[in-house]
């Protein structure tokens, strides 16, 4: 059995419900940046908390860890 480096060790699942067309356009862009969706969708919600981290609408705790 192979060791998971603590960045493995860390990720969790998470499911969302979102509208057909979201999804072809997350399919799109995850295709013009060479992403899978679920690795297009981290990198997405990664921006979205550290910019409002940078805005001061979340504790910049909440983008640590990382």
């Amino acid at each position: 059995m192979s060791e998971l480096s603590n960045d493995e060790m860390s990720k969790v699942t998470i499911t969302a419900f979102i509208e057909e067309d979201l999804k072809e356009g997350l399919k799109a862009l995850a295709d013009v940046e060479r992403r899978s969706m679920s690795q297009m969708v981290a990198v997405l919600i990664e921006r979205a908390v550290n910019d409002a981290a940078k805005q001061g609408l979340i504790s910049d705790s909440a983008t640590k860890g990382k």
